[in-house]
Formats: C-alpha cells, structure tokens, sequence
C-alpha cells in the first residue's frame, strides 16, 4: 500500500513539473512572438477597520494590471485568465 501511494505521489509530481514546464516553453514561444503579456481592468479597495467595529473603504480608480497569458503566474505577474475572474481586489489595512 506504501509504495503504491508513493508511486502515485510522484507521478503527480512529475506531471506538475511537467505541465509547468510546457507552460513555461509556450509563453517563451509567445514572447518571441510578442504576444505573451497582456493586461487586465482591475478594481483595487483599501479596507480600513475603524474603532467600534466600523469599516471604511478607500476606493482606487480602476487601472490596467499586467499580467501573463499562461495557465501559471510566470515572472511575477498573475495569469490574464485568473487576474480577468478575479478582478476586484481588496487590501485590509489594520
């Protein structure tokens, strides 16, 4: 049972490596073709927790945010696809 739940755990570790590693060669491909940076509207607030249990909200104007297009963040930036779905963000300020 031991080795087969090892054998397993590291199929699934090699796949990971894998997949991120095709991830990685197609946005260098993508960058070579000028095509590998995008950019996305995201909406930021800053949430101030107040005295009395108030909360206050700082909005921004919304701004361009650049991200990578790739199944995984890559060079820092976030993944257009999961920057696009998550495109309200909020930063709790104590």
């Amino acid at each position: 049972m031991r080795r087969w739940s090892l054998r397993i755990s590291a199929a699934f570790i090699a796949l990971a490596v894998l997949v991120y590693g095709a991830d990685w060669l197609v946005l260098q491909v993508r960058e070579h073709n000028g095509s590998a940076h995008g950019s996305v509207i995201v909406d930021k607030a800053d949430v101030v927790n107040e005295k009395g249990g108030k909360v206050e909200y700082y909005f921004s104007p919304p701004q361009p945010t650049p991200c990578v297009r790739a199944l995984f963040p890559h060079q820092g930036q976030a993944a257009c696809w999961w920057l696009a779905r998550h495109s309200e963000q909020q930063r709790i300020m104590n």
